[in-house]
């Protein structure tokens, strides 16, 4: 099988731009009708066990690709998504964040950021539902293993979790009030 034209395209700069993007996406599309037709043709002609096969392999490819999709749509959160409820207590640097979904969070890392920049953290290997978990600067720890000073200004927060991460605090502001 071939896709062949009819008629020869014109030659030459004579012919406008969108014409000659027409023709060359016309035969672009030719081409691809007539090697599709040529593989079902293959594929009609070849023995049961190579479609079994063939089979096998297309559902294989396609729970990868599914897997992979899934796995990746699951990975940023909202905040509202998580039902995490940021409580600023302005007489301390701490951060408190309210669990208030019905889901238990696991694997919990807290990502403070202060005003310098520096990223200091701390983790919890679950937060149970309607419970509080308070993060003070001795439990916060940077990058070379000391404890967050204890006159820290935060200034962004975020948390992670095993089903993904959430912005709860972004320049001062408070990510997770709810809008008057």
């Amino acid at each position: 099988m071939s896709a062949a034209r009819t008629a020869p395209l014109p030659k030459g700069q004579e012919a406008a731009m969108s014409e000659r993007l027409k023709s060359e996406s016309a035969n672009v599309a030719l081409n691809a009708v007539a090697v599709l037709k040529e593989m079902v043709s293959d594929f009609r002609q070849q023995d049961r066990f190579f479609k079994y096969k063939a089979f096998i392999v297309g559902g294989w490819v396609l729970l990868s690709l599914a897997t992979v999709g899934l796995t990746c749509a699951r990975g940023v959160k909202e905040t509202g998504d998580f039902g995490a409820k940021l409580i600023p207590i302005t007489s301390r640097a701490s951060v408190t964040i309210m669990n208030k979904s019905d889901e238990t969070w696991r694997d919990v890392i807290v990502v403070v950021k202060d005003n310098r920049g520096k990223e200091w953290r701390a983790s919890v290997a679950r937060v149970d539902p309607t419970k509080e978990l308070t993060v003070t600067p001795k439990q916060l720890l940077g990058t070379d293993g000391r404890a967050a000073p204890s006159d820290i200004k935060i200034r962004d927060v975020e948390m992670r979790t095993s089903e993904g991460r959430a912005q709860l605090l972004e320049n001062g502001h408070n990510l997770t009030e709810e809008a008057p």
